[in-house]
């Protein structure tokens, strides 16, 4: 499979005080046999710090937002899940799609993708 596109968001905030305004939203863009299939990860938002408190992933010094990184993370561990939506609301699960992670060899590995930037 080859990745095409990744991207990002904040989800928006639902009716009713829903507490959604604090997940975001990973949707990576894959090709395979000319045939795309989107995956999109819902996460709760504060993950994100949790990957720079452990000195795992820090988007600020990274410059890439976790949430361009999820989506794409996810298929590579669970490539035989089928669904294309997916929530994770565990901190453990989140962590681990950071196994081994470097931006830098993420970087070879998808050369030239496209970021579609997002809220």
């Amino acid at each position: 499979m080859k990745l095409i596109s990744i991207a990002g968001e904040s989800v928006p905030p639902g009716k009713g005080g829903s507490p959604s305004d604090t997940f975001d939203r990973s949707i990576a863009t894959w090709e395979e046999n000319g045939q795309q299939k989107t995956v999109t990860v819902t996460y709760v938002r504060y993950f994100g710090k949790v990957l720079a408190e452990r000195g795992i992933y820090d988007q600020e010094a990274e410059g890439v937002p976790v949430h361009h990184l999820v989506a794409a993370l996810f298929e590579e561990k669970y490539a035989e899940i089928k669904e294309n939506r997916h929530y994770i609301n565990d901190t453990e699960q989140f962590v681990g799609l950071f196994d081994d992670f470097s931006l830098s060899k993420w970087k070879e590995r998808y050369p030239g993708v496209m970021v579609i930037p997002q809220t």
